[in-house]
């Protein structure tokens, strides 16, 4: 089976903590607190639509990300240089976090399950825009 390869363009948002809210008829729901998660994870999954056109697969599969973080303009001088100051990785979001929100996005889409996950392979860094490179293999036996 062929790797499947795609960019997820824009600010990646983290799959963090619920909260609980209780609804008038006495329910309570659990309500994820970033109200970017649901969009940025229909932006995932559209572009593993587009570059992936089959069924969800039933094998495992080894999934790679890259999450690119544009650095914020006070990391930077006038000139467009980057401080000596900066940081030289991005603190928050937890890549454990965004990892979540990006398995999730690929569900239904390119497997069936995220327990389908046997590799993860992720890391997140400054650029020059912010993006996520998403590559997706499957597990041979």
């Amino acid at each position: 089976m062929p790797v499947i390869e795609f960019v997820v363009p824009g600010l990646a948002a983290p799959q963090g903590s619920k909260r609980l809210v209780r609804l008038r008829n006495g329910r309570t729901v659990l309500i994820e607190q970033s109200k970017r998660l649901k969009p940025w994870r229909a932006v995932v999954a559209y572009e593993a639509g587009c570059a992936f056109t089959g069924a969800p697969v039933e094998c495992d599969v080894i999934v790679s990300a890259e999450f690119v973080i544009e650095r914020p303009r006070s990391h930077k001088t006038a000139a467009g240089a980057v401080r000596a100051s900066a940081p030289s990785s991005p603190g928050k979001p937890d890549l454990d976090k965004l990892c979540r929100g990006l398995l999730d996005g690929l569900t239904g889409v390119i497997y069936r399950d995220d327990s389908q996950v046997i590799y993860l392979n992720a890391m997140k860094r400054f650029g020059d825009r912010s993006e996520t490179v998403v590559t997706i293999s499957y597990a041979t036996r």
